[in-house]
């Protein structure tokens, strides 16, 4: 027999012995539930009558009052009291013939008696003989209607007594019929528990003491059954054969837990070891696991570090209102600073969201950076000692110029000093003559051997010419001294067309009997920067352009305003620049001059200077017929 006949015949002995225990338990709830309706009815109909008997000794001493002492106003409220009481009768429920006749006999005999009571309006207090029998024919009603409702109460009480002893035996039957049927269930289930523990439970207890035996065998235990169902006897036998496969599967898995504990154990180790800090966090940025390397950057425990917000030591992870900030967890090499109580604050971190047994969690690797912050900082320093040797570079090429164009104005100051000296001695000797003579012959004869006429109109251009000389030289040194002028850290306002006229003033000597400049400078606004870097920048243009041509040729020079840019072109007619050498022009220590001619730096530190600015350098050029540089810089905005 299989399991499914033993379940089919324990399902239908259970469900037809539960269905005959809840239909008897239901009918007899039933006939409680009727039995209490009818009760709690009656009850309250014995309330209704017992009000109704104490609203008519009301009624039957208001007429009391009205026969005694014949005050006929209250027959109005004697009225109203039979209606009340007419009302009441009305909303008794007539549940049989007997009560159906004693509700109406008690109407009838109200309205009777209202009728008399309405006729006590039209009697004259002086007929005593009318009012008197009137009296009587009331008194004969009330008499009547009082024993009429007490043998309704009467009535109605005994029905009410007799409704609640069925209802104490209903309840005590309901109560005797549930523990019996409850009874009879139990020992039911009870006979089927044990016929099925013995054909279908204990067979495979059987068999599951056979497998837990210690130390056994699986290939020779012996799990087959006999007396029981045919699925338990096939299952056996099936076990029988499973064994040596659960054997076999039993040396794979623990080959197999072997290998995943030996790759973990290679995954911890690369884990350790790898250079830098690895944070494993969940969704509202709490770290959960950490390696090593995150305890040393950190300088804390690994027991310190889990479980503490990774805002605590990366602040720029955590958004305005201190939750964790996802989305910038998730850049790809974000340079940050960790909080500030840290020594070492530079860091560098990538972010993946990864799943976790079905959890999101954020894998997030940081790099301490300090060292490469500390090397650009050292490469920063040494781009500016670069500029700085590029400036002194050009202030070496330009000195020997520079003095040249100070020696030829101190020459001729020099020179027409002389003169004026010597004009000064002739003046002295005549104006001493004069005093001891007057204006005679000796007088005149000096006069004009010293052509004092010419000295006296000579000297004022001298001394004009002396000064044009020396506010040169003046000119010269402050443009000079410019030029060597460190720029302040803060930037200022910079007017471009006169940092290019002091530029062509440094460079003059440079220039002078060999290139003819071509000026047409429109910008006449100014730009947020540092006015020597630019100097440098001018300055290196023009001698850039200057060296390109081999004898003679032109530089123009053109600034103007494009939308909110300043445009500073610096082009020349010289011999170019190759193709394949354009796209290196801007690179550091690329230079075309020969060896000891040039530093490769110029063009370099021109393009730093100028993206320092926030502006932009292009170039353009021919072989033989020039180059041509343009410079973008942003107008400053009030």
């Amino acid at each position: 027999m299989k399991i499914s006949n033993y379940n089919q015949l324990l399902a239908v002995s259970t469900l037809l012995s539960g269905m005959i225990i809840f239909g008897t338990l239901w009918s007899q709830y039933q006939k409680v539930e009727k039995i209490s309706r009818a009760h709690f009815e009656s009850r309250l109909l014995v309330q209704t009558i017992e009000h109704l008997s104490t609203m008519s000794q009301v009624w039957l001493t208001t007429q009391d009052l009205l026969f005694s002492g014949k005050q006929t106003y209250l027959a109005k409220g004697i009225n109203t009291q039979s209606n009340q009481l007419i009302q009441t009768l009305l909303t008794i429920e007539n549940e049989n013939i007997i009560t159906a006749r004693l509700i109406e006999k008690l109407i009838n005999t109200i309205k009777s008696n209202k009728k008399i009571i309405d006729s006590f309006s039209k009697l004259s207090m002086q007929d005593n003989q009318a009012w008197q029998t009137t009296v009587a024919e009331s008194d004969t009603l009330t008499t009547d209607y009082v024993a009429t409702l007490e043998a309704l109460l009467s009535r109605t009480l005994q029905k009410n007594s007799l409704l609640y002893q069925d209802l104490l035996i209903a309840n005590s039957q309901l109560k005797n019929l549930t523990w019996i049927t409850t009874s009879l269930y139990l020992i039911v289930i009870f006979f089927i528990i044990t016929w099925f523990s013995k054909y279908i439970v204990k067979p495979i207890e059987n068999i599951t003491a056979v497998a837990q035996q210690p130390n056994n065998e699986l290939l020779g235990v012996e799990f087959r059954q006999e007396n029981a169902p045919a699925e338990i006897i096939a299952l056996s036998s099936a076990i029988q054969s499973f064994t040596q496969r659960i054997t076999i599967e039993k040396q794979k898995a623990e080959q197999e837990r072997l290998n995943v504990i030996k790759i973990n154990k290679q995954i911890q180790t690369i884990m350790n070891t790898i250079p830098c800090s690895l944070l494993l966090l969940n969704e509202q940025g709490i770290i959960q696991e950490c390696n090593p390397e995150a305890s040393k950057l950190f300088a804390k425990h690994e027991n310190e570090i889990i479980n503490e917000n990774i805002a605590v030591f990366v602040p720029a992870l955590a958004t305005l209102d201190g939750e964790f900030d996802i989305e910038t967890a998730l850049k790809n090499m974000e340079e940050s600073l960790l909080a500030p109580n840290f020594k070492k604050p530079y860091i560098e971190f990538s972010g993946r969201k990864i799943s976790i047994t079905e959890s999101v969690s954020y894998l997030l690797t940081i790099t301490d950076i300090n060292e490469r912050k500390h090397s650009q900082k050292a490469l920063s320093a040494l781009n500016q000692q670069l500029v700085n040797a590029e400036k002194l570079a050009s202030i070496g090429q330009l000195s020997a110029g520079i003095a040249h164009e100070i020696n030829n104005p101190l020459g001729y100051v020099h020179s027409n000093l002389d003169l004026l000296s010597d004009y000064i001695k002739s003046l002295i000797s005549y104006i001493n003559v004069v005093k001891t003579y007057e204006l005679d012959g000796p007088a005149k004869n000096l006069y004009q051997e010293e052509d004092l006429d010419y000295i006296i109109n000579d000297i004022e251009p001298l001394i004009t010419s002396s000064l044009e000389g020396t506010l040169r030289i003046t000119e010269i040194i402050k443009g000079l001294g410019n030029y060597a002028h460190t720029d302040n850290k803060v930037p200022e306002l910079i007017c471009i067309d006169k940092l290019i006229e002091q530029s062509l003033t440094l460079v003059a000597n440079e220039l002078k009997y060999k290139v003819n400049i071509v000026k047409s400078l429109d910008a006449n606004v100014s730009v947020m920067g540092f006015p020597q870097k630019l100097l440098q920048v001018f300055i290196n243009m023009l001698v850039n352009a200057a060296h390109s041509i081999e004898h003679t040729g032109q530089i123009s020079i053109r600034s103007s305003i494009v939308q909110d840019e300043i445009i500073i072109s610096f082009e020349d007619n010289g011999a170019g620049i190759k193709p394949e050498h354009l796209k290196n022009i801007f690179d550091p220590f690329f230079t075309t001059k020969p060896i000891g001619k040039g530093t490769g730096l110029g063009l370099h530190i021109v393009r730093t200077i100028i993206d320092d600015h926030k502006g932009r350098i292009d170039v353009s050029s021919i072989i033989d017929k020039g180059s041509k540089f343009n410079i973008y810089l942003p107008i400053h905005k009030k």
